[in-house]
């Protein structure tokens, strides 16, 4: 079953804005777009991983998330109201940082890169030099930085790079970036 996540804000173009974001960070998931509480309760049928609230929205119908709200972040532009306990998302940040707060947030836990063939996670696969070179490539170095780091030749950079993006089925920087925090590859901090 593909993971469902709910984007519920009134602003159309930060609902898309976010929705692409999500599409990057994560593989395989379907982002549904609301722009009222009542469009997002006639299309209640899906189940749903996490849920995106704009903050007035939330505000007003708080009795509807206050039991889902380890996996509901709240969107707020500035400072903006504050929730006990739910998370907090501000979209009037750049993109960089909002990825990595979503990085942060619970939905990670529960969003698993699984090889659908053995039924594992994929990160069994990875060797341990090709490892070492993902965490790099993470980092943001090039080619010739990953090389000199690990003492190797770029063209045995780029046979790693090209064997961790066959292996993962992506050359997605976010989707590799995801996969290396939840197999623990690399420390979100780190980032």
């Amino acid at each position: 079953m593909t993971p469902c996540i709910a984007i519920i804000e009134r602003n159309t173009l930060c609902s898309i804005a976010l929705r692409n974001i999500l599409w990057e960070v994560f593989d395989n998931v379907e982002v549904h777009l609301y722009n009222t509480m009542d469009q997002f309760i006639r299309d209640s049928n899906r189940h749903f991983i996490h849920f995106f609230v704009n903050d007035d929205i939330l505000f007003r119908n708080i009795d509807e998330f206050i039991t889902l709200r380890k996996q509901t972040t709240v969107l707020t532009e500035g400072s903006g109201r504050r929730f006990e306990d739910f998370n907090i998302l501000d979209i009037s940040m750049s993109e960089s940082e909002i990825k990595s707060r979503i990085l942060r947030t619970q939905l990670v836990s529960k969003y698993e890169y699984p090889d659908e063939k053995k039924g594992r996670r994929q990160d069994n696969f990875l060797s341990s030099r090709e490892k070492e070179v993902l965490k790099l490539m993470i980092k943001g170095l090039i080619n010739k930085e990953i090389a000199e780091a690990l003492k190797v030749s770029v063209t045995t950079v780029i046979f790693h790079r090209n064997n961790i993006c066959e292996k993962l089925q992506t050359r997605s920087i976010g989707k590799l970036t995801i996969f290396a925090v939840l197999s623990g590859i690399i420390d979100i901090n780190e980032i």
